[in-house]
């Protein structure tokens, strides 16, 4: 997994899995991520909070679902035909990503990366790497042990 906290860390070409939520575009490294599922059922839980939309189960595996429109601030789409759940492993386990579609595998050169500020002056940005600039616009490089709040997790000992 790439937590990039400094350029070194891009010495060589890096892939992320670039995804949608919204009209912004967004990318985990692609170590980071386990599987991309089409959006399957997901179980409510009574009191989750924080962007947990209940439970799903993966491959005789139960994750929490976590929706990343609600970490953005962003609304749903009404159809959410090209919904994807993206699995990953965040700080306190496996958690699914619900995001707005999967697009490609990028390959990141060195250049084409900018850090957005240094690790500890991001204002609440903290699980940004950075940003990819390519021709049709930006790439927010996230990472998922701290783009998930820690406490996701817990919603499977509340279940």
């Amino acid at each position: 997994m790439c937590a990039v906290s400094d350029l070194a860390l891009l010495r060589t070409p890096r892939q992320l899995v670039l995804f949608r939520v919204g009209d912004t575009h967004y990318g985990l490294d692609i170590e980071a991520v386990d599987e991309i599922l089409p959006l399957i059922a997901i179980t409510p839980v009574a009191g989750a909070q924080g962007g947990v939309l209940g439970l799903a189960d993966v491959r005789k595996r139960v994750v929490p679902v976590f929706d990343l429109h609600w970490k953005f601030g962003v609304p749903r789409p009404p159809d959410g035909r090209d919904s994807r759940l993206i699995l990953v492993d965040a700080a306190e386990g496996p958690v699914a990503l619900l995001v707005d579609a999967v697009e490609e595998v990028l390959t990141v050169q060195r250049e084409d990366f900018q850090q957005v500020a240094p690790p500890g002056d991001r204002r609440g940005l903290g699980y940004l790497n950075g940003v990819v600039r390519r021709d049709n616009g930006l790439v927010v490089w996230v990472d998922p042990r701290r783009l998930v709040p820690d406490d996701v997790s817990s919603v499977l000992q509340a279940a």
